[in-house]
C-alpha cells in the first residue's frame, strides 16, 4: 500500500517537472529563474502568475491597471459581476488587450497541464476588476464601489483585496521580477491596503 502511494506521488512529481520544463522553469533537474520565481510563491496557480510576469503582460501598465490584472488571479474574484466587468473593459482598450493576453496564457497553461494529466485548476476571473481598478486609482467612495462593482458583498470584496495585497507584495519582493515592475506592484499593494481594507487586517 505504501509503495503504491510513493509511486503515485513520484508519478505526479514527474508530471509537474515535465510541465515546468515545458515552460522553461526547470532544465536538467535545476530550477531556472522562472522556476525560482514559482518556488517563492504562495498562490493557487504559481505557474500562471510567473507566466504573466515572464511574458511582460504587466509591463507598461499603470498602478491601477497592474492591480486590476493581478486581481483576475484571485479566487474570490469569481463572485464579482462579470457584466459590470464587460462594460468597464469596453472603455479601456489597453486593459482589455492585456486581459486577452492573460486569458490566452491561462488557456496554454491549462492545455499543457491537461496533456500531462495534471488536473490543476487554471482560471482568469474578471468580476473583481472594476472595483480593484477604482480602489487602486485612489477613489474613496467605498460604499459606491461595493454597491456598483461588487453587488454589495463587502466581506467578499475585503477578503479578495487582502489576497490581492498578498499577491502584489509577493511579486514586489521577488528578486526575479524586474525592478521597475516590482516598484509599481509594491506601490499598488500600499494604495490598496488603506481605509477599511487596512482596518480589516488589524481587527
Amino acid at each position: 500500500m505504501l509503495d503504491a502511494f510513493r509511486n503515485a506521488y513520484w508519478q505526479e512529481f514527474c508530471r509537474v517537472v515535465a510541465v515546468l520544463e515545458r515552460f522553461g522553469a526547470v532544465q536538467d533537474g535545476k530550477l531556472l529563474a522562472k522556476g525560482q520565481l514559482i518556488a517563492g510563491f504562495r498562490h493557487d496557480n504559481e505557474l500562471l502568475v510567473a507566466e504573466m510576469v515572464d511574458r511582460g503582460i504587466l509591463e507598461d501598465t499603470t498602478l491601477a491597471e497592474a492591480a486590476a490584472l493581478c486581481s483576475c488571479l484571485i479566487e474570490e474574484s469569481r463572485s464579482g459581476d462579470s457584466t459590470v466587468a464587460r462594460l468597464f473593459l469596453k472603455k479601456r482598450a489597453k486593459l482589455k488587450r492585456k486581459l486577452q493576453e492573460l486569458e490566452a496564457v491561462a488557456h496554454t497553461v491549462l492545455e499543457v497541464q491537461r496533456h500531462h494529466h495534471l488536473p490543476m485548476p487554471v482560471g482568469v476571473s474578471t468580476g473583481f476588476m472594476p472595483s480593484v481598478f477604482r480602489w487602486a486609482s485612489g477613489e474613496d467612495d467605498w460604499a459606491g464601489i461595493v454597491e456598483e462593482s461588487f453587488g454589495g458583498h463587502e466581506g467578499d470584496l475585503i477578503r479578495a483585496l487582502r489576497r490581492l495585497i498578498d499577491l502584489l507584495r509577493q511579486l514586489a519582493e521577488a528578486p526575479e521580477v524586474p525592478p521597475a515592475l516590482a516598484s509599481v506592484l509594491g506601490r499598488a499593494a500600499r494604495v490598496v491596503d488603506r481605509g477599511i481594507v487596512l482596518e480589516s487586517a488589524l481587527i
